[in-house]
């Protein structure tokens, strides 16, 4: 299986903030019917010279599509520039 980390700005471009009651919503509802399992990081990112909060979910997994839909979902939803998609080396489980 290859690991995927996908980095969530929480600032939105027009205004606002993703709060964790919304983003909470958001792994409910799209990241939750999607997998079974996956690991959530509060993370410090940077982007267009601005530093932001950012929510890292890291996925194990050989559904790429399904971390893919994940990205969009989220930048769609929060009008966000991009969402980075890091492939990591493969994992195993003991």
């Amino acid at each position: 299986m290859q690991t995927y980390q996908l980095f969530c700005g929480r600032d939105i471009p027009s205004g606002g903030h993703v709060d964790d009651n919304t983003f909470n919503y958001f792994l409910e509802y799209v990241v939750n019917p999607l997998f079974d399992g996956y690991t959530v990081t509060d993370v410090q990112g940077m982007w267009k010279g601005v530093s932001e909060d950012t929510k890292c979910l890291s996925f194990c997994t050989d559904a790429y599509d399904k971390v893919l839909a994940i990205a969009n979902e989220y930048k769609q939803l929060f009008a966000q520039d991009s969402v980075a998609i890091q492939t990591l080396a493969p994992m195993s489980f003991v």
